[in-house]
């Protein structure tokens, strides 16, 4: 990940292109940087936000926690780096109008369940 971005966007999909399919990965990934507060209730992260992008879930990390919280940053970088997952800099108008479509693939994420059997 390069420096001196506002924000990085995780996708769910590979660096091969193919969907990832790890249950919940995005929740998994806010799980592990939750925090229990006073009352005994979990505390999620602000620097991380849950989002569907070309129809397959993402994860928008805010680069401020590399300074806030540096381990935690390391922690987000390399779960997206041990699961090859595609990293790119910022949202962009065209990505919160998602269609539903990857661009690289070309196809509904339905379809590509159907391929996998799932």
């Amino acid at each position: 990940m390069h420096r001196n971005q506002n924000e990085w966007v995780i996708l769910g999909i590979t660096l091969e292109g193919e969907a990832f399919t790890y249950p919940n990965w995005p929740e998994r990934l806010f799980g592990m940087l939750a925090m229990q507060s006073d009352c005994n209730r979990l505390r999620y992260s602000d620097y991380l936000l849950p989002t569907h992008i070309d129809g397959l879930p993402a994860v928008v990390l805010n680069a401020e926690l590399e300074k806030v919280d540096p381990a935690a940053y390391k922690l987000v970088r390399q779960f997206a780096e041990e699961n090859r997952l595609k990293v790119r800099s910022g949202r962009t108008s065209e990505a919160s109008s998602a269609t539903g479509k990857h661009p690289a693939l070309n196809v509904d994420r339905r379809d590509l369940c159907e391929r996998r059997g799932s």
